[in-house]
Formats: C-alpha cells, structure tokens, sequence
C-alpha cells in the first residue's frame, strides 16, 4: 500500500512542480473561459445597443408599426432602430460595420398584407434585412423581431380574410364591401399596434428550471475544465511510454512490487492530478461569477469524469507504439471528441446525431451532465448519466488492460 501511495504522489508532484504544466492545466482554461464569455457579450447572454437602419418604403399603415415595434420598449433595450430614406448610404453604413443591418419594408407591404383576394400564387412580398456578416448574433436578432412581426401581421390578416369570407358567403355582407369594411380595418390596425405588446419581442433570457438565465460563463466554465483535463489525462498516460523510453519504467518491472500494482498506481497519480485540476478550475471560475450548479452533484460528476479521462488515456497509452505516436494521437482524439460534443460551441446546438454520437467520450457525458446540473438537475435525476458515464469507463479501462498487458507486463 505504501509503494502504491508513493507512485500516485509522485506522479502528482512532477505534474504540479512544472511551471508549464500547471499554466496549461489551470491559468489557460481560466483565461479561455473569461475570454469566451467576455466576447459573447460578457455573463449572460445579453444584446444591446445594435444600431439598426429602417427604410420604410411601405405606402400604408402597417410599415409604421414595424418601426414602432422596433421602438418598443423590450426591443428597445437590445436595438436602437433609426429611419433612413437613403437606401445606398444604409448599405454603405452597414457594410462599413456601422450598423448591424437594414431592414426594408417594400412599397406593397400594407396592401398585401391587407388584401382580401389575394391569389393563392401570388408573390409573397418580401421585407429585406441587409445584415453586416461581421454580427451574426445581432443580425439573427433583428430577423427574428422582423420576422415575429410579419408573421403575426400575416396570420392576423387571414383571419380577418377567413372572416369576411364567411361573411360574404352567408350573405351578410356584399363582395363589393368586403375590402370597404372600415371596422374590421380600424380592428386590424388596432390588433397590429398590439403586437407591440404581445409580439414582436423576442426574448434574450433563455430560462432553465433552476431561474437562472443562460449564461456563456456558465457554459463554458466546465467546458474548457473538461476540454484541459482531456489534455493532461492524455499527457499523464504517456508518461509510461516515457519512462519505458528512458529506463524508468523497466527497473520499477524487476522490483518486487506487482507490475499492476505499478501500472494502477501510475495511472491512479493521473487520476489525482487531474481531479485536482478541475476542482482548482471550479474554485476558480466560482470566484469569477460562474455557477456550476449544486456542489454534491458537481463534485461526483467531477470524479466519474476524471476516472473516464484518465481511462481514455490509459487506452491511447498502452496501444500507441512511441511517446510521439502518443502524443498526436491523444490530440486528435482530444480535439475530435471536444468539437463533436460542444466544448467549442453550445451543445444544444449540435445535431442530435451527432450529440449521441458523443457519448462514446467523456466531453459529451461531461458537458450533458452540467448542462442538466446547471438546470436544476436533483441527484436521481443524475443517476442514469453518471450509470452510464461509469459503464464507458468500464469498457476503457478492460482495453486499456489489455493493451498493458501486450506491451508492459
């Protein structure tokens, strides 16, 4: 047992004692993590200030109420809306990345969205967001009040479309005054100034269970913890090669002490340096505003997903033939695993595919279970993750066993 703790605190005090080391295991990920969030908008996930251009061509009414919604007081707090009537110079100014977009309402807007026999074929009628390549966040931002706005409009109008069609059918009212109806036209426009209230406000807080907003500190905060700790629990592995390399690892083999004993003891130091890692990680980003969620929940999902890292490196060590081959394979594995589990960009995003996909790694098992933490995920709702995150490092250490046998004992 001695000899055992002896190899684990050995292994802990080379990773630690190197300068270089501890900057890639704990003040990178912090500096990513502080820069990724800053560059999506600080903390939370909060828009403001996008200067958007309008050019309302629009003849009628219902291009006003566009820009009014544009000048709503929720829109108002992410968008500044000012009306232009110089087409090229909008254009210009967005293209010099003076504004985030222009939007151009057409000349037909309000008499297609009002009319009442308007073919089936018809060309729909197109309002135009011009938006700089430059802010994609901001200019998805301005579509989605277009389109929420236009959208509504349009189902509001075949309402009253389907209305007056049933009118004139019982009879009640003559086809001629079915576009004359001056009440059903004062109603629409009434329903349409509405929108200012009821629609045309997309909202920026992505709420979870737990009341809080989604927040890119939060995210990636455990993401870059799971990305670095997949590096060291690869690095850490190949420091077996390393020793056999240089002599080490043979001389320990001759000793009295049971070569698995030798190899667990190796890889349990491994296991250690990397949960002391990410809890230096969590402390840390902690201290700068991010919340991982429930601290029972983090701390045993931050075991299970050390033990998996260094399973996985435990495999690239004993079935790569040199130190170097090592090496590159642990970073394409790293780097492959990470990009199709979502340490790079938000998880939810990614295609269901290929999120299921991930779960053959401990990134996506990793990144799905703080997601749910940081959502209010209890402990039972956590137990068939962390189940199957312990069946996976299960099936890495057997291969991992395996190719240590081929090659060390």
């Amino acid at each position: 047992m001695r000899k055992f703790v002896t190899l684990i605190l050995k292994e802990v005090r080379i990773a630690f004692r190197d300068v270089g080391s501890v900057v890639m295991m704990i003040a990178v990920p912090i500096l990513l993590t502080l820069a990724v969030s800053l560059a999506f908008g600080g903390g939370d996930a909060t828009i403001e200030d996008l200067s958007v251009l309008v050019l309302n061509q629009d003849s009628g009414e219902i291009g006003s109420y566009l820009m009014t919604a544009f000048e709503s007081d929720a829109v108002a707090e992410m968008v500044d809306a000012t009306e232009v009537e110089d087409e090229s110079g909008a254009r210009a100014a967005v293209e010099a990345d003076a504004a985030v977009a222009l939007v151009t309402i057409p000349e037909d807007f309000s008499a297609s969205v009002l009319a009442t026999d308007q073919a089936a074929d018809a060309e729909p009628v197109i309002v135009e967001v011009y938006a700089s390549p430059t802010h994609p966040v901001g200019s998805s931002v301005v579509r989605s009040i277009v389109v929420s706005f236009v959208e509504q409009a349009s189902m509001v109008a075949q309402g009253v479309r389907l209305v007056l069609g049933d009118l004139v059918a019982s009879g009640a009212i003559a086809p001629e005054d079915a576009a004359a109806m001056s009440e059903v036209g004062e109603r629409l426009n009434d329903r349409i100034t509405a929108l200012e209230a009821e629609g045309a406000r997309p909202e920026m807080d992505v709420l979870s269970v737990s009341g809080r907003a989604f927040s890119w500190l939060n995210y990636f905060a455990p993401s870059m913890a799971i990305l670095f700790l997949m590096f060291a629990a690869t690095g850490g592995g190949r420091t077996l090669l390393s020793e056999r390399t240089e002599g080490t690892l043979p001389r320990l083999l001759v000793t009295p002490t049971p070569a698995p004993v030798i190899l667990v003891g190796k890889m349990s130091g491994v296991a250690i340096t990397g949960l002391l890692q990410v809890l230096a990680l969590w402390g840390a980003t902690s201290l700068t505003g991010a919340e991982w969620g429930d601290p029972l929940s983090v701390l045993l999902s931050n075991v299970l997903l050390v033990v998996s890292a260094t399973g996985l490196g435990a495999i690239i060590a004993a079935w790569a033939r040199s130190e170097t081959q090592a090496g590159a394979l642990g970073t394409t594995v790293v780097l492959a695993a990470s990009a199709v589990s979502g340490n790079f960009l938000p998880r939810m995003n990614l295609p269901v595919w290929l999120q299921n996909v991930s779960l053959a790694f401990p990134n996506g098992w990793g990144l799905e279970l703080f997601t749910r933490i940081q959502a209010g995920a209890t402990l039972s709702d956590l137990v068939p993750l962390w189940g199957w995150l312990l069946v996976l490092t299960l099936v890495y250490y057997i291969v991992a066993a395996i190719g240590f046998r081929r090659q060390f004992v």
